[in-house]
């Protein structure tokens, strides 16, 4: 009788596991790519991403968008393209409106900026990716937009 209940038990949790395992969330890498063959005017830039992110808009830098949904991770990064192979450094991913689905309204880093959604909204969260070219101490910005099921 025992064997029976502790077998059942641990059906029950291997069963748990695999259902956890199975909604596994996702991490999203959106790598803005920085045009650097016109040094002299403000950067082309564009956006891209992993083949697991549905991307909902991609017409220009600031009209992207991409759906996520809570639990999710996000992954920003960005490089130059072109021939002169100049680092390009996200500082910072700021709030601009919609719901606040991270866990503050400005996310730091130095190379890339990490966050995880904590929850969804029925707008847009709409965020300002700052970023800055090689040693130069000039901050750029873009906007873009994730979607989230609420």
């Amino acid at each position: 009788m025992k064997k029976r209940i502790y077998l059942k038990f641990l059906l029950i949790v291997f069963l748990g596991l695999c259902w956890v395992n199975g909604q596994a969330q996702t991490l999203h890498q959106l790598v803005l790519t920085v045009d650097m063959t016109k040094p002299n005017s403000a950067p082309n830039s564009s956006f891209s991403a992993g083949n697991n992110t549905t991307v909902v808009e991609n017409s220009s830098p600031n009209r992207f968008a991409i759906w996520a949904e809570v639990g999710d991770s996000v992954l920003w990064e960005a490089k130059s393209a072109g021939e002169a192979q100049v680092p390009v450094n996200v500082v910072g991913v700021n709030y601009v409106g919609g719901p606040r689905i991270f866990s503050s309204n400005t996310l730091t880093g130095s190379n890339s900026v990490k966050a995880t959604i904590i929850r969804g909204g029925k707008e847009d969260y709409v965020y300002r990716l700052q970023y800055t070219i090689g040693t130069d101490t000039k901050v750029y910005a873009v906007t873009a937009l994730i979607k989230t099921k609420k």
